[in-house]
């Protein structure tokens, strides 16, 4: 696991996300190493509820959230 993973990792288990929902997103975000800085950035602005963080990854997956 690199250190984004990780710190994204830590960060999902400190706002109390279900372990489904952290297995699911770090399966996601595996595929994509800008996701991973774009996911790590947003949850340390926003530190969204799980169900916020749900949204806003379908938009990463979806294609509707611009990556850079």
């Amino acid at each position: 696991m690199t250190a984004k993973e990780s710190a994204i990792y830590g960060l999902l288990q400190d706002f109390n996300y279900s372990q489904g929902m952290i297995l699911t997103a770090m399966r996601i975000l595996d595929q994509s190493k800008a996701a991973q800085e774009e996911v790590l950035l947003y949850l340390y602005d926003n530190q969204p509820a799980e169900k916020e963080f749900i949204e806003y990854l379908a938009e990463i997956c979806e294609g509707s959230k611009q990556i850079e």
